[in-house]
């Protein structure tokens, strides 16, 4: 709670420590309802994404992979509005994922960077590829009937453990070696081809405005590399 940042109407833990299954290293996972659109921020290992309402209960209709991830797991540490009720009625549970999995597929040349690129922005770069691979795994694994956002529960279900090391190092070093195993562990597990036919990352984003909103997001916030901007909000979950 010293951790964050008012105003808000609702904070919900959600994540490891809300499923109970957290490990030493684990971080803490808030979501805060704040009244207008705010950038997310960390304190320490407490990590807050921040969502109005209004944006959260689009989420919901929408059954992105997010809002049912707060619907089924997560846990109100500050909720007199009962925005957890309201999401939860809100909720419209998808058919199926095919349609988050093909988002995910055509993010691929987001990936298509030189050496020189990452380096001018590898926080921003290994979080995309990282969360890239999530959804994806999270979106085959919830097809085939998985019951929880547990990684674990995931890669068992999948038989991907050999995602949980890819996923480690690319989020602890940072590196353009641990960025480029992610990314070639991501053309493997969705067929993608990382090469991005437009050249620059904006007519890339231009040409992606018509069939893949996920695309103009993620790309969106790579131009902005960290700066809060107006789509950000439309991001299904944190990365």
């Amino acid at each position: 709670m010293e951790a964050v940042k008012p105003p808000f109407k609702a904070l919900l833990l959600y994540g490891s420590h809300a499923r109970g299954d957290a490990q030493a290293t684990s971080d803490v996972d808030i979501l805060q309802v704040t009244p207008t659109h705010t950038a997310p921020y960390a304190v320490g290992r407490v990590n807050v994404t921040c969502y109005t309402l209004d944006q959260l209960l689009r989420l919901a209709r929408k059954g992105g992979l997010f809002a049912q991830h707060l619907v089924e797991e997560a846990l109100p540490l500050a909720d007199p509005y009962e925005v957890l009720g309201a999401l939860k009625s809100a909720y419209v549970h998808p058919l199926d994922y095919h349609a988050v999995k093909r988002e995910v597929y055509g993010c691929g040349p987001l990936l298509d960077v030189a050496d020189s690129q990452f380096k001018k922005n590898a926080d921003g770069l290994s979080s995309l590829v990282s969360y890239l691979i999530r959804t994806y795994l999270y979106a085959t694994a919830f097809d085939r009937g998985a019951k929880s956002f547990s990684m674990a529960h995931v890669l068992d279900l999948l038989g991907q453990q050999r995602a949980s090391n890819i996923l480690s190092n690319v989020r602890s070093q940072r590196s353009i070696s641990a960025f480029a195993a992610a990314r070639a562990f991501f053309e493997e597990l969705t067929g993608a081809i990382c090469q991005r036919k437009e050249g620059s990352l904006e007519a890339f984003i231009v040409n992606a405005s018509a069939h893949n909103e996920l695309a103009v997001i993620l790309g969106l916030r790579l131009l902005a590399r960290g700066r809060p901007f107006t789509y950000d909000a439309l991001l299904d979950v944190e990365f």
